[in-house]
């Protein structure tokens, strides 16, 4: 029996010309057509299922019951194994697609943090942050200092004041 659809392995070959966007954007149109794919792979099987249900319906009006039910479970074996080969090989090609999306990705992340403008950029919130520690560090150090002197501050305020 011929499978009522067969999708052939598909490589796509991308020029040097070809930008990543345009690479995207048909990959993504791939992934649109192998989602349909499986869709219809998915009516197939369950198409098998109804008709091995209604021959295993039609096997209990017959005097071999067991046997009627054998040749259907044959049959219906024959035609998921066929599914089955076509969806594996959906598979494989989604995988392949997933991964292609991912390189591109990768490959744009990359280059995005190589741009001198995010190199540039990087430097200058690394020494801001770098400057923020510094003033922290110092005004935590003169808040020490003052804790320190409290003491005598207060003594000398004490001995200062007016209201003695």
């Amino acid at each position: 029996m011929r499978p009522l659809f067969f999708y052939p392995k598909i490589l796509i070959v991308f020029g040097i010309f070809t930008s990543l966007v345009q690479a995207g954007q048909i990959q993504e149109q791939e992934l649109k057509v192998l989602d349909d794919v499986q869709i219809q792979l998915d009516i197939q099987r369950e198409w098998i299922q109804y008709r091995y249900d209604s021959s295993v319906k039609s096997c209990y009006s017959l005097f071999w019951v067991q046997r009627c039910i054998d040749k259907a479970r044959v049959q219906y074996v024959k035609e998921n194994k066929i599914v089955r080969d076509q969806e594996l090989e959906l598979h494989d090609r989604k995988r392949v697609v997933n991964e292609l999306q991912k390189d591109e990705k990768d490959q744009l992340r990359i280059a995005e943090y190589q741009d001198p403008k995010k190199i540039q950029e990087r430097a200058n919130n690394r020494a801001t942050y770098e400057e923020k520690q510094r003033l922290r560090a110092e005004r935590a150090a003169e808040l020490e200092e003052r804790k320190k002197d409290a003491g005598k501050r207060s003594q000398e305020n004490r001995q200062t004041s007016p209201l003695d």
